[in-house]
């Protein structure tokens, strides 16, 4: 492995904090790049284990960021996928990347498998596959990480619903992990020279929600689940009428595009793909051993705790 300097937009979130610190364990570069004035503790430990943090009050200001990348080689938007990000913040650190002579752009991704989809199936992967083509006409280095699910919120469990939901098509298979996997898998795969240009798809661990539900019940005999679950064409309907309103515990999509990734995911089965342009990382890391979904559903702490 070659030893690279890569910039990280959202190291403190979900993703980002699993992926920097797999790329400083992997013995990289790394430059976090935050609009925060004052580093928080998360901040101060990357720092700590050798990250330096750039601050950026406007990051819409490519000069400024262009600055900040001289001498990277990558640059990873670890940040979710909004409209406003995908729309009007990416473009902008895409030609900072280029001025700066950075060789890699990874955009946010770390989902569904937006390259496997078509325009019109869903609003949030509408608004990425605009920008990729943005992003290949530029002639910049990329990939594309698919992680699939995490399994907070793909197994099933009492924190995010009242009831056990299900979604869709029961027996379409879910490919889920735990965040840390992920992070460290993106960490692999975005300093990797066979993924330039490239797709890579998270794939060690694939259940159905019938699966999910038969170990739910096998690991909690005794415990009275309520279940509840939104058809097929409930789902389609909803992903053309639904507002921009948000709605869902913890959500931070709108309604909107809330249903089209749950579309894409339950009705088409989008949510991994693996397409000529796609990598799986149980082939490229066949030697990596990550978390199953088996362990978690079993961790009392997992199903029922807030």
């Amino acid at each position: 492995m070659k030893k690279q300097h890569v910039a990280v937009i959202g190291a403190a979130g979900q993703v980002g904090t699993p992926l920097t610190r797999g790329l400083l364990s992997l013995g990289h570069d790394v430059t976090i790049i935050t609009r925060k004035m004052q580093k928080d503790a998360k901040l101060k430990a990357f720092e700590e284990l050798g990250a330096s943090v750039s601050f950026c009050a406007d990051m819409h200001d490519a000069d400024i960021m262009a600055d900040i990348l001289q001498g990277v080689d990558t640059l990873v938007a670890s940040v979710p996928g909004s409209k406003s990000i995908i729309e009007q913040s990416e473009p902008v650190w895409l030609e900072a990347a280029l001025k700066a002579g950075v060789k890699r752009f990874v955009p946010t991704e770390f989902g569904c498998h937006t390259q496997a989809l078509e325009m019109g199936d869903g609003e949030v992967f509408d608004n990425k596959k605009r920008f990729h083509d943005l992003l290949m006409s530029t002639g910049i280095g990329w990939t594309l990480f698919y992680n699939g699910g995490i399994f907070d919120y793909f197994l099933p469990n009492l924190r995010f619903f009242r009831k056990i939901t299900t979604f869709g098509e029961l027996e379409l298979p879910i490919y889920t992990h735990d965040i840390d996997d992920i992070g460290y898998l993106a960490a692999l795969a975005v300093t990797d020279e066979r993924t330039l240009n490239k797709c890579v798809q998270v794939d060690f661990n694939a259940l159905s929600q019938h699966d999910m539900l038969a170990l739910l019940k096998q690991y909690w005999p005794d415990y009275s689940f309520e279940y509840e679950h939104f058809s097929s064409e409930y789902i389609t309907t909803m992903k053309e009428s639904a507002g921009d309103e948000v709605t869902a515990k913890k959500g931070s999509e709108t309604d909107k595009e809330r249903w089209g990734i749950n579309y894409a995911i339950y009705v088409i089965g989008k949510l991994a793909a693996f397409n000529e342009q796609t990598l799986r990382t149980s082939e490229l890391y066949p030697d990596y051993v990550c978390k199953r979904p088996e362990e978690v559903l079993n961790e009392a702490k997992f199903v029922f705790e807030e």
